[in-house]
């Protein structure tokens, strides 16, 4: 290549390089072009995301290969280029690294994808901390070809993290409190999270706050260390819904009472919402000031709040009825005033 240029002016080798480029460039667009054609037809979309991400880096490379030997052409007229040669040498690693951390995006793209079934807060950190760790490599690799010492770097780097650590402790404490969300996964993006603090649904678990949006609709950032120190609850994992009532009748009722709450426990095991393998109660369980106390205890099928509303209506007007049925009336507070003669 280099007694081929050398046989031309620097201006005709930039020109007919350029062309070159050009025609490369060209093709290499129609190419992907048919490639990604074929691909969008397979049920498997990583190769799509996989061209897409490496598209960009070698066009880039292709006009990079331009502008290197049109200045290698004309560096014994200018001086100056000679030095600029030297330094650019190193430019195709920059590009190769950010081709990669576009590949890395591109799996991370496809995995978090909605044909996919996996954790995409998982998903994103750990793609995060390879973009991270190549980005690092990269770097002391081209520190490494321009002289400086690696073990030195590492020897203050180590010295420095010590002095950083300190002066930053409360932001490493949220980095590795997200780090433990991630992993432990007491829960996901998505997730409806309750508080003695706060409760909503989780919008965004970053690298240093997590954001949920409160059932007012108001954001809220929590440092990610906060979810080590207090105990979380996460309704949305619920498996049911629990009915839990406590429903009086008079004290002029008593005689009804043994087949009001047969009649309440034979409706729950007979209803179709309401789980039978989970615990069932209807007992008669205090003499109350005004009334005559029986709770009534049982886990609905569903999570869905509207349908647990709408089941647990259902069942306590069904309540109220077999209390009137057997005569009887639900209780309200009342005082009777005796007066000695």
């Amino acid at each position: 290549m280099n007694e081929f240029l050398q046989d031309m002016t620097p201006y005709q080798t930039t020109g007919i390089l350029f062309a070159v480029a050009l025609v490369a460039h060209i093709v290499l667009g129609f190419a992907l072009k048919q490639i990604i054609s074929h691909t969008q037809k397979t049920k498997n979309q990583l190769d799509d995301h996989l061209i897409v991400a490496v598209s960009a880096p070698i066009k880039v490379l292709i006009w990079f290969g331009w502008v290197y030997f049109s200045i290698i052409a004309f560096k014994e007229q200018i001086s100056l280029l000679e030095q600029v040669v030297e330094y650019i040498d190193i430019t195709p690693i920059f590009i190769v690294t950010w081709g990669i951390v576009r590949v890395v995006s591109g799996i991370e793209n496809y995995l978090t994808s909605k044909d996919t079934n996996v954790d995409n807060d998982s998903v994103r950190l750990f793609s995060r901390l390879i973009k991270i760790l190549i980005i690092i490599a990269i770097a002391l690799g081209i520190a490494q070809y321009l002289g400086f010492s690696i073990s030195s770097l590492l020897t203050f780097g180590g010295v420095g993290g010590i002095v950083m650590g300190f002066a930053a402790k409360d932001m490493l404490s949220n980095i590795f409190g997200g780090l433990m969300i991630q992993m432990d996964k007491p829960f996901s993006t998505g997730d409806w999270i309750r508080s003695s603090k706060f409760e909503g649904v989780v919008e965004k678990i970053g690298w240093r706050m997590t954001r949920i949006r409160t059932f007012s609709k108001n954001p809220v950032y929590i440092p990610n260390s906060i979810f080590a120190s207090i105990p979380i609850e996460t309704p949305s994992r619920m498996t049911n819904r629990r009915i839990k009532e406590v429903i009086g009748i008079r004290y002029d009722d008593i005689a009804q009472m043994p087949n009001i709450i047969a009649e309440v426990e034979a409706l729950l095991k007979e209803h179709k919402d309401i789980d039978k393998s989970e615990s069932l109660r209807v007992y008669f369980n205090y003499f109350n000031a005004s009334s005559l106390d029986f709770n009534v205890y049982a886990f609905t099928k569903t999570t869905s709040k509207d349908e647990y509303q709408r089941v647990k209506q259902q069942i306590l007007l069904s309540i109220a009825n077999i209390i009137t049925k057997h005569k009887a009336e639900i209780a309200y507070p009342t005082q009777t005033l005796h007066i000695q003669k």
